[in-house]
């Protein structure tokens, strides 16, 4: 029987490896399954027999003319690995939760998930663009931490979303896999555990089938001076036949690949193959696999004889352990290896030779021709032109930002690099939205300007617990409901005058009662004492406390 493909599409890698390392829990032993990016795909990439999974609806339009017509077309749906909801289930019920995903779609996706299964709790999903609410008990997010500030205490990280079991259902009933339904439970329920929280590593790039250098010269922008030198360099290398090895160093996202691939294609091995392994993967039998091949099999080659005398990129070397470099330095220094040989780390191997972690044979051999990829911080005359190149390979031309997000784009650090500025760009194109507005950004790029609304839900629930302590919030909200009602009407309150007014109020307190409430909320910096008959008032914190309190009581009300 001839086993069949799965290709997923995504524009995000972490989607892709995730996804993939859940379909080979599931299905791994009867079909083969490989990912690529939106970047990535070129037509070849999709055969007329594959199973297409596609991340999400909107990315039809970009993909559709590579997808041949023969091939069945699934697009993913997505529900939380129910394995890493344990810290949930065992909170005290009618908990306030905030959720915050990549963005407001995949946010109502989550809460909707959570409100049908773990129904304990109250959910809302959280957009930039709507009042924050401030009595919120926990924040959860989906795999998406770092769009949160650091130090917030209350946040619950249920892990990224997997496909839902309809979804996989459907997968392997366009695969006409014959396995019982009871098992594909079973390896389902199995893939949620791989994937939780406490064993994910969901990389999954030891070995690409799919090798092929699509890039050349001319699809590299580099308008700066640092990614000119490099490219100048790295061309000298492609044309001189006597350069065996090639060692790249860049932080993740510069490119690397990318250029290895226009390495080889101005090469005289062009027409050779090319062959890619990623060493960044926990899952030492297969990168030695991958790299060496399996003894006495023929059917498993390892890199250097399915690579024959093109061109083979070992990425991420350094995450190799000390005895596989060993065993490569030894298997590199064969004179019988033709091939050239591109190296490339995210991290100075020279400082980790110093640091016993690399091996320094191997060090001296593969780092004989060097290239330091730059970062696209230090290359930001290339932000634009690079913006421009990939609206044209999405071919999305026509969309245009507003001058405060480009403002925004070259202040911003870019700690991913290019490949960040794609997933951004490529996001961006899919919301129809021109020009493009800072609202418009993905969450975590506006997580500088959301930072404070979330460090005010840490402060606001401190202030409303201290105030419980006591036993007395509501008459200690209608105090402070009086001083900032007073403040907007000129009109001061004494001790004697705001006993009356909570009176009217139906809150009855004793001279001593009302003493103490107020010198609590003095001590939380909501209320001035001032001298003399000016009395009480209210604090520059206590209004705006005040403020979020009652837009969050009417929001709450609202949404019953």
């Amino acid at each position: 029987m001839t086993i069949r493909n799965v290709s997923i599409i995504a524009i995000q890698e972490k989607f892709s490896n995730t996804i993939t390392k859940q379909l080979k829990e599931i299905i791994g032993d009867k079909v083969n399954i490989h990912s690529v990016t939106v970047k990535d795909i070129q037509r070849h990439t999709i055969t007329k027999d594959d199973v297409v999974v596609l991340s999400n609806n909107l990315i039809k339009g970009l993909v559709n003319e590579l997808i041949p017509e023969e091939c069945p077309v699934v697009v993913a749906k997505r529900d939380i690995n129910y394995v890493n909801t344990k810290e949930l289930l065992n909170l005290p019920s009618g908990q306030e939760i905030l959720v915050v995903n990549d963005n407001k779609t995949n946010a109502d996706e989550t809460v909707q998930s959570l409100s049908e299964t773990v129904f304990e709790h109250n959910y809302q999903a959280y957009s930039p663009t709507e009042v924050m609410p401030k009595t919120i008990d926990y924040i959860v997010t989906p795999g998406e931490g770092h769009l949160l500030p650091k130090e917030l205490s209350n946040v619950i990280d249920i892990g990224s979303r997997l496909l839902d079991f309809n979804t996989v259902e459907e997968i392997i009933q366009l695969l006409e896999i014959d396995i019982a339904k009871s098992q594909i439970v079973r390896r389902y329920f199995k893939a949620c555990v791989s994937l939780s929280t406490k064993n994910n590593d969901a990389t999954d790039r030891t070995k690409n089938d799919r090798n092929v250098a699509n890039y050349s010269f001319q699809d590299i922008i580099s308008t700066s001076e640092s990614m000119k030198q490099t490219v100048e360099l790295a061309k000298h290398y492609a044309v001189n036949s006597q350069i065996k090895y090639i060692h790249m160093e860049g932080a993740p996202g510069t490119g690397k690949n990318m250029l290895a691939q226009a390495i080889h294609n101005l090469s005289d091995r062009s027409e050779l193959p090319f062959v890619s392994v990623h060493c960044n993967s926990k899952n030492l039998n297969e990168a030695e696999e991958a790299l060496f091949g399996l003894k006495n099999s023929g059917a498993s080659p390892g890199v250097f004889e399915s690579g024959e005398n093109g061109t083979i990129c070992i990425e991420d070397i350094e995450e190799l352990p000390l005895v596989m470099q060993k065993r490569l330095f030894q298997q590199l220094n064969d004179k019988s290896i033709k091939a050239k040989v591109i190296t490339t780390s995210s991290k100075d191997c020279k400082e980790l030779v110093k640091k016993h972690l690399f091996y320094d044979e191997l060090f001296h051999l593969v780092n004989e021709h060097y290239l330091k990829v730059p970062d696209l911080s230090e290359r930001k005359e290339d932000l634009l032109p690079l913006i421009d190149n990939i609206k044209q390979r999405i071919q999305k031309e026509g969309i245009t930002f507003k001058e405060e997000v480009l403002e925004f784009f070259m202040e911003y650090p870019w700690n991913n690099n290019v490949k960040e500025l794609y997933d951004v760009i490529t996001y961006l194109s899919l919301l129809e939205e021109s020009p493009i507005g800072m609202k418009f950004l993905p969450f975590y790029l506006r997580s500088k300007v959301d930072e404070q609304k979330f460090k005010d839900i840490d402060k606001n629930k401190m202030i409303i617990s201290k105030i419980e302590e006591h036993g007395f919030l509501g008459e200690s909200i209608e105090i402070l409901k009086a001083f900032y009602e007073g403040k907007k009407e000129y009109v001061s309150f004494g001790r004697y005058a705001l006993k009356k007014h909570l009176e009217k109020k139906g809150h009855n307190l004793s001279e001593q009662q009302l003493r103490a409430r107020l010198e609590v909320l003095q001590n939380l910096g909501l209320t001035i004492v001032r001298q003399g008959r000016a009395g009480t008032t209210i604090s520059r914190s206590g209004e705006e406390f005040i403020e979020d309190y009652l837009k969050s009581q009417e929001s709450t009300k609202g949404g019953k």
